[in-house]
């Protein structure tokens, strides 16, 4: 399956938000951890940086999606 970067967030559990919100809107991802950032999550249990893919047709709608909302905002 051939798949395109959408966005790297800063953790796991941005990564979880990011991954929901495409989930709500039919929108299938992955995350990919390159480097040590693999190792790190099996030692520390988390990993700083993860790399959130979908498929490229469903690009456009998860790239929308996101310049939606604000991660950062409180």
């Amino acid at each position: 399956m051939k798949l395109v970067h959408l966005v790297q967030v800063f953790n796991d559990v941005e990564a979880d938000i990011v991954e929901g919100l495409l989930k709500d809107c039919g929108i299938v991802s992955i995350r990919k951890y390159k480097g040590a950032k693999g190792y790190m999550k099996v030692v520390m249990g988390t990993a700083m940086g993860v790399d959130i893919y979908v498929k490229p047709e469903d690009y456009k709608e998860a790239k929308e999606i996101l310049e939606s909302i604000n991660l950062n905002e409180e």
